[in-house]
This record gives C-alpha cells, structure tokens and sequence, in this order.
C-alpha cells in the first residue's frame, strides 16, 4: 500500500468524500456521526488551505451541513448536482426533483412488497439500500434498471450496498473538474480522498490532473495512493502538513 504524500496548504485543494472516508458505513445513514475534535480539524484545516477543502458526496448538502455543524465548508452534493462552490456561499441546484416522479412511481409497487429495502429521497436523485437485506440486492438492481429504462437523461450508478438513480452528464469527477475552474480551489493541485466506486470518477480526474488521489479501502482503483480506511484517513489528516 503506497501512503499519500504530505499536503502544502499553499499549493493544494483538498476533497474529502464523506460516508466511507471521513464516516464509517452503518445501516441507517441518518445515524452517522462525526467527533467535535474532527470537525474542529477540518475547519482548521480550512482556514489553512484558504477555503480550498470541499466535501464530494452523495448526500444532500443539507444533510453534510447537518452532519459537520458548524463547520463552513464548500460542497458538491448528489455526485454534483448540488454545489456550493465557497464556504458560506450559496447552493446551486443542477436540476428540480419533479424529473424523477416516473422513477418514484415505479419503485413504489416493489418498495411496498420488499419493506426491507429502503428507499432514501434525495430529490434530484433516488437511492435503494440494501445494506441490511443483500439478498434482495439483484431485486434492487432490477427494479431501478427497470424504472429508469428509456430515460436517456438518467443514468443507473452502483455502489456500496446501495443503487443510484440520477440524472446523466454529471458525476463526482465532473463537479471536482468544475471546482477547480474557480476560486478558492483554480491554480492549486487537487487531492481528492474517497471508498466507493463512484469516487472512481473523481480519482481519475484528478489523476489526469497528476493530483494526488488516494483510496480509501482495498477496492481496485486507479487511485496511486491509498489509506486502509476511515480512522487511517482521520491519522492522515492529522499528520498530512495542513
């Protein structure tokens, strides 16, 4: 495993995923929780870094705001589709959650008969967990395929015990790729930190950038750095430089 090297807070930007990277995956994702000590961390870390650390995620930026109060912080939410391209700034919506009723109407017979799967609501995108019903994991995959089928403006993700539905055209790369077109992040180099396969999007942009990507975990990856896994990533933080 080849360790990322140290960060210079003058010349890099720093993106963090979240569940995965700065939290461990539970069952519940309303449940997770991060230290006071590691929220202070990463305010101070962006204070040094002049505003240039984001948190890429998944969720809503709502939600990280709740999870990491009262930290400021700049974000890309759903895979992109929301962003907050400064601490403090405004959000951004890429899309209105109203595209994804169709989707929502054809989850609801399988939802409604496999009470065990749950289905998370992002608005601009639709998650199925089944993280504690894997043997309904092929029925998950099937029945969002199915319900996204002729929508060429959707595209069907997998993850992590999880299937995704969300618009096409964007992802975790993309929204890091505009990111660092723009203050505070445009002229500094890009390390981005993430588990999941959809960070894969990003570590290859960032590799492209000849950034430093790190994977978190021993998925395969085009990452040419890695950390063992969230309490590995917090032990980096706090050595890294910043």
């Amino acid at each position: 495993m080849k360790r990322p090297p140290a960060i210079d807070p003058t010349t890099h930007a720093l993106f963090l995923d979240f569940d995965g990277t700065l939290v461990d995956l539970v069952d519940d994702p309303n449940n997770v929780a991060l230290a006071a000590d590691r929220v202070e961390r990463l305010d101070e870390m962006t204070r040094r870094l002049s505003g240039a650390l984001a948190v890429v995620s998944g969720r809503r930026i709502g939600d990280l705001d709740r999870f990491l109060a009262p930290l400021a912080f700049a974000a890309a939410g759903v895979h992109g589709l929301e962003r907050r391209r400064k601490p403090g700034g405004e959000i951004e919506f890429l899309m209105q959650p109203e595209a994804l009723d169709p989707v929502r109407d054809a989850l609801a017979p399988t939802l409604e008969a496999n009470q065990r799967l749950r289905l998370e609501d992002k608005g601009t995108a639709l998650v199925l967990h089944y993280r504690t019903a894997p043997d309904l994991a092929e029925a998950a995959k099937s029945v969002m395929r199915h319900a996204a089928d002729g929508r060429d403006d959707l595209i069907v993700m997998e993850g992590d015990n999880i299937v995704e539905v969300h618009p096409a055209g964007m992802d975790k790369g993309k929204a890091l790729a505009d990111f660092m077109t723009t203050a505070p992040f445009a002229g500094r180099i890009p390390v981005y930190l993430g588990d999941d396969t959809t960070d894969e999007f990003a570590l290859k942009i960032v590799t492209e950038m000849e950034g430093v990507a790190i994977k978190v975990g021993g998925k395969e990856s085009v990452a040419e750095y890695r950390l063992a896994d969230v309490a590995d990533v917090h032990h980096w933080l706090d050595v890294c430089g910043i």
